[in-house]
């Protein structure tokens, strides 16, 4: 194992999650009910396992490794990292501003809602295809093995700020809730890692 492979792993959760999202936004856009539900535990699970769980890993942990060998954030593959991750939490600030008035029927509430989603659906795609396929690699070379044992303890045991123990299972558990609701399989979500170098990023 290296220090990517819990990672990696989160990686799928989220991207089951994610096409649930775009399930409930098609449905939306076809003239189907507004699933409010699967918005509300959509964006529950993007604040607190994709964002608070799973990006605090990369950003407390793995990110400032990377640094220390001399990987630059500024100009380079972390600091384009980060930048997005940044981009995200505006997409998914929008949906929470407009979610309980899109419940209540609001038309242009319900617009914003399922743009933004979509368009955060299509940045994490992007972003992990980025982080499997290009900087996790890098990780994977770079790292020395004494450093991977490490992160890999810390994201075993390390319980991030405003989470518990549990969270990682529980918002496990909601990823699948989600996609039995949607009929997705979530053993056949996988990222498609992108190729070359940061500069492809």
């Amino acid at each position: 194992m290296t220090a990517t492979t819990i990672l990696r792993s989160e990686h799928e959760k989220i991207l089951a999650v994610i096409a649930c999202l775009r399930a409930a936004c098609n449905a939306s856009q076809s003239g189907d009910a507004f699933d409010v539900d699967t918005f509300r535990q959509g964006l529950d699970f993007i604040r607190n396992y994709a964002d608070a769980w799973h990006h605090a890993k990369e950003e407390v942990h793995l990110f400032p490794a990377l640094e220390a060998t001399g990987m630059p954030r500024e100009g380079g593959p972390v600091g384009v990292m980060l930048h997005e991750h940044e981009i995200g939490r505006s997409h998914v600030g929008v949906m929470a501003e407009h979610l309980e008035a899109a419940a209540e029927g609001d038309g242009s509430a319900r617009t914003a809602v399922v743009e933004h989603a979509l368009a955060y659906a299509d940045l994490l795609e992007a972003h992990i295809q980025k982080e499997d396929g290009i900087l996790f690699n890098m990780a994977d070379r770079i790292l020395p093995p004494d450093e991977h044992e490490r992160l890999q303890e810390v994201y075993r045991t390390a319980v991030p700020d405003g989470a518990d123990a549990g969270t990682g299972a529980r918002y496990e558990e909601l990823a699948r809730a989600l996609c039995e609701r949607w009929q997705i399989n979530p053993d056949e979500i996988r990222s498609t890692p992108g190729g070359g170098g940061y500069h492809g990023f």
